[in-house]
């Protein structure tokens, strides 16, 4: 359904209506495992921070849409897989992309240094955002995701059994491809993973290890919020002076992404981010396995990653 920016009363209680009868529906038909899985997906593709909320953003924030939405979460809230709440699994896999590390082989990643460089590229740009107006309406865009994403810096998903690596799936601003490789990886000696689990852990975590980045978040994330402020998102550098990762769970991403957070200070927001990934930021010696191909087949009976 498409929804026009200015609804009437009638159109409201239309959905309203419609929200009841899935509602019912799911009480009569729970979904399993994998249609959670592709509403997942579609949620986590919908997100976006460098544009105002659409239509359907704006009507399901309503407070009378939410109330309608209440009685569906209550029934989809006790079927989600127990791997949505779980710390980081035992069976990691990286995506293989064009810039990332091969790990067809045992090695270390150092990702220090691949955290040393987003720094200096984050600050770089920071500065330079510092010469547009400081008008948040400006048409200007900049950095607006709050992870160390850089190509020497790995990131991993878990394997779900028969349905592949969550990174196949979910992933935030991302084109979806018909074929990927992936690389199981093992870990050699102890790692300290700080888990992020709701949203809470999330804040705490800014607050704790705090990197301002207004001028280059301050369009983006207004359009996306509507509010000015000072931004912040986590400082990396610092983080992997503790931890070697930073596991998001799924159920800590549902309920953190695309939301204005308050923090000492300001605000931030989890961008960029998705369901169940692992951010590797510290030094990890890991035993990289034998390289995975999986395509995707996707039609009107179909929607699946298999191994090929």
């Amino acid at each position: 359904m498409n929804y026009v920016s200015e609804l009437t009363a009638g159109d409201r209680a239309r959905v309203v209506v419609e929200l009841a009868r899935a509602t019912a529906q799911l009480e009569q038909s729970p979904p399993n495992e994998f249609e959670l899985l592709l509403a997942l997906r579609e949620s986590t593709a919908r997100a976006m921070y460098w544009q105002e909320p659409d239509s359907e953003d704006k009507l399901l924030a309503q407070p009378t849409l939410i109330s309608a939405l209440r009685p569906l979460a209550a029934i989809l809230a006790p079927l989600s897989p127990s791997w949505w709440t779980s710390p980081m699994g035992a069976g990691q896999r990286r995506i293989q992309d064009a810039g990332g590390i091969d790990l067809n082989q045992n090695e270390a990643w150092q990702a220090g240094a691949g955290v040393r460089q987003w720094y200096q590229m984050a600050m770089a740009e920071e500065r330079h955002s510092e010469d547009f107006i400081p008008d948040p309406r400006a048409n200007y865009t900049g950095m607006w995701w709050s992870t160390p994403s850089h190509p020497s810096v790995p990131v991993t998903t878990q394997l779900i059994d028969g349905l592949g690596p969550v990174g196949l799936w979910t992933q935030e601003d991302q084109i979806q491809s018909e074929f990927a490789v992936t690389y199981p990886i093992t870990l050699i000696g102890p790692c300290r993973v700080l888990e992020i689990t709701n949203t809470q852990d999330y804040i705490n975590l800014v607050e704790r290890y705090p990197l301002r980045m207004t001028h280059s978040r301050l369009h983006d994330w207004y359009r996306v919020t509507g509010a000015t402020d000072e931004w912040f998102i986590p400082h990396w550098g610092l983080i992997a002076k503790d931890y070697e990762a930073v596991h998001l769970t799924t159920a800590a991403y549902l309920e953190t992404a695309t939301r204005r957070l308050p923090v000492m200070g300001g605000s931030t927001m989890l961008a960029g981010w998705s369901p169940d990934v692992t951010y590797w930021v510290g030094n990890s010696a890991v035993l990289g396995g034998r390289a995975e191909e999986w395509q995707h087949q996707r039609g009107e009976a179909t929607d699946h990653w298999l191994a090929a």
